[in-house]
């Protein structure tokens, strides 16, 4: 269920989406207050079209996905036996984090604590959370006080029946050998940090030795500093692309210099589904526990970053083990048959034997 106005159509006759809100309806009130700026506004018809639909529906488990929905815990709790909060990031830790990267707005660092307090409220309310690593699970635990399950459920690769399951071969060594590809979000202040440093530091350093190297800004939402990038040389940003497979199957690397963030690292899934190398920041790889030096390489510095890609480059058996390490790995972690196990033990099914 949405609470937005467009529920995402399905073909698959086991799923069913509702909406909980109708385009052009009149505007009522809102349940609760705001506690986070990040909180959805619910107004009491959404809420009743949802009591309605769980009353009807009976599920077994109701999922909320993120801290933002806080506002239906509480009216959920009542109508449910198994209550889980899918936590995709520890919101607290990352707006910590976002204070190093956006300096513009103070007003980051201060609510750090509010939101830490929601968490914990929300942690009392539910029966389990899903959050997506190891170390995010680790935050949640030193934040609660509460002893529930924690369950690692992590991303799985984004449009995985449309990603190659065999390794597709390496694209050509033409005039703009080696094309690096970077995507994401380019209104998400850790990744324009990230690529001001690919575009401006690291960039001017590969193309040093290899000076047809071309970089890729691809992504929605571009802010005007990213769109500044696109005037350097060798440079090149697409704007919100309708598909990114002609794109990875361009892209001879990935370099990902995030310095902020949380979550499942989804660009380093699916760059590894596509067998693209992926050279990243620890921080940008943390969590999917992958084998430095052999499914992808990690370096905090511009200067040990454009170093590897170099190395890569210049190394053609050694790119190509990495393509085959890495394409088998994110296959058999985070594929679809990983993610279906994962999803089974988060809803607590092994345990009940089922």
């Amino acid at each position: 269920m949405s609470v937005l106005p467009q529920a995402t159509e399905t073909t698959d006759p086991s799923i069913r989406t509702e909406a909980l809100s109708i385009k052009g309806e009149a505007r009522s009130a809102s349940i609760g207050w705001w506690r986070i700026r990040t909180e959805r506004r619910i107004s009491r018809v959404a809420l009743t079209r949802l009591e309605a639909l769980v009353r009807d529906f009976r599920p077994d488990t109701v999922l909320i996905e993120g801290i933002g929905l806080f506002k239906l815990l509480r009216p959920l709790r009542a109508l449910t036996k198994h209550l889980i909060l899918d936590m995709h990031n520890v919101e607290s830790d990352l707006a910590g984090q976002l204070r190093h990267v956006d300096v513009k707005r103070p007003a980051v660092a201060t609510i750090s604590a509010g939101i830490r307090r929601l968490e914990r409220k929300a942690i009392a309310l539910v029966d389990r959370v899903w959050v997506c690593s190891s170390q995010d699970r680790e935050r949640l635990m030193a934040l609660s006080r509460h002893k529930l399950p924690i369950d690692v459920v992590p991303n799985g690769i984004p449009h995985a029946g449309h990603s190659p399951e065999t390794l597709p071969a390496e694209p050509g060594s033409g005039e703009s050998f080696p094309v690096i590809l970077f995507v994401g979000h380019l209104g998400y202040p850790p990744n324009v940090d990230a690529v001001q440093r690919l575009a401006g530091s690291i960039l001017t350093r590969i193309r040093l030795a290899l000076p047809t190297a071309t970089l890729i800004l691809a992504g929605r939402n571009p802010t005007t500093a990213v769109q500044a990038l696109a005037g350097l040389r060798g440079v090149e940003l697409v704007e919100d692309p309708e598909d990114m497979a002609p794109l990875l199957s361009r892209a001879h690397l990935t370099i990902i210099p995030l310095a902020a963030g949380g979550g499942t690292r989804i660009k380093i899934l699916e760059a590894m589904a596509w067998g693209v190398p992926v050279i990243a920041t620890p921080l940008a790889a943390e969590g999917l526990d992958l084998v430095d030096g052999e499914e992808l390489l990690l370096s905090d510095t511009d200067e040990g970053l454009a170093g590897m890609a170099v190395g890569l480059c210049l190394d053609a058996d050694r790119r190509a083990r990495q393509r085959i390490r890495a394409h088998q790995a994110v296959w058999a972690r985070f594929g679809p048959e990983a993610i279906r196990n994962a999803v089974r033990g988060g809803l607590g099914l092994d345990e009940a034997g089922t």
